[in-house]
């Protein structure tokens, strides 16, 4: 699944890119690394769910190409992001499950599963006004440096 920010004048941005790379190009590139500030900036506590903090320092930003990538490296975000139907545990290497305070061995659980917890939806949501606000200057600054050749 991807979540997707939608960028307003992202069509009138991409005509003047293609009629003028050399100029739109670096613009482009500095609103969307700049993109990628507001995304980090809105991953916080109270976005991502936190109870150690790791998944929440786990994110990355990957940059090429004009597009951005942001997102969680921590193996149990999708479980995270995407919830679990429930679902039986078992022991893999050892012949019981531990842990403190539980009536052993324990050897299955029957897991009720987990509710689905909407943070990188959440993270586009608080980040989509100003990453919009970033592409608008672009494309002004694109359409304002194109006019000043023109004249």
């Amino acid at each position: 699944m991807e979540f997707t920010v939608e960028i307003t004048g992202l069509a009138s941005l991409t005509a003047a890119f293609r009629e003028y790379p050399s100029i739109a190009l670096p613009r482009l590139q500095t609103a969307l690394s700049a993109a990628g500030a507001v995304l980090a900036k809105d991953t916080v506590k109270g976005v991502v769910p936190w109870r150690t903090g790791f998944l929440t320092q786990s994110f990355r930003a990957e940059m090429a190409n004009l597009t951005l990538r942001w997102y969680p490296t921590a193996s149990y975000a999708p479980y995270v992001e995407f919830g679990t139907a429930p679902h039986i545990i078992q022991p893999r290497d050892a012949q019981a499950l531990y842990w403190p305070g539980a009536q052993h061995p324990v050897k299955l659980v029957h897991h009720p599963g987990t509710k689905p917890q909407d943070f990188m939806g959440a993270i586009v949501e608080r980040s989509q006004e100003e990453i919009n606000e970033q592409f608008g200057n672009a494309l002004q600054q694109i359409v304002a440096q194109i006019a000043a050749q023109g004249a």
